[in-house]
């Protein structure tokens, strides 16, 4: 995993009708404690990737759904139920989805501590080798496992900031790559 991923990690959740919370911090050992604030529309705000341009265009539609955007994607070997969040610097897979993405338990090495808006939790890191919501396909993607204090895996940046554009509107998201 990268450094500057574990430098700026984030995400937001919806977890226990709480609302969106942006989880920032500086992990610099991989063990210090981030601070939870409410997410603001700059951090919720998805940033466009110029270095992935497609050689052929696929694109996928998700309605909306009391307000949230979800998808089913074939993560691995399994098939994973995502929240689509924007404001998460990662792809945040629970236990259960880590294990249907064919990633061993046993052998994940939780070494970031990252707070949730169910209290404090670890974190492990992975690497995905490929992430597949309809005719959209990335390779290699960074993220993390929680052991606890995720309801649902969340699609973070890692993955939507390798596509070319995605795009809210009031009934749908737009993912482009």
């Amino acid at each position: 995993m990268s450094d500057s991923l574990l430098t700026n990690l984030g995400f937001c959740a919806v977890i226990g009708g709480l609302g969106g919370y942006y989880l920032h911090g500086q992990i610099k050992e991989r063990q210090q404690a981030a601070v939870i604030q409410p997410a603001t529309p700059e951090q919720s705000a998805v940033a466009i990737s110029p270095a992935a341009r497609p050689q052929s265009a696929s694109v996928v539609s998700l309605p909306r759904v009391n307000g949230q955007f979800f998808t089913q994607a074939r993560v691995n070997s399994g098939s994973v139920r995502f929240l689509v969040d924007t404001g998460a610097s990662s792809v945040a897979l629970t236990l259960d989805d880590a294990r249907r993405a064919g990633i061993d338990p046993r052998a994940l090495q939780y070494t970031i501590t990252v707070n949730t808006a169910n209290g404090q939790t670890k974190a492990a890191p992975v690497t995905l080798k490929d992430v597949q919501i309809g005719g959209i396909r990335v390779r290699n993607v960074e993220g993390l496992v929680l052991a606890d204090g995720l309801h649902i895996s969340l699609l973070g940046m890692t993955f939507l900031g390798e596509l070319q554009k995605v795009e809210a509107t009031p009934t749908q998201l737009m993912m482009r790559l």
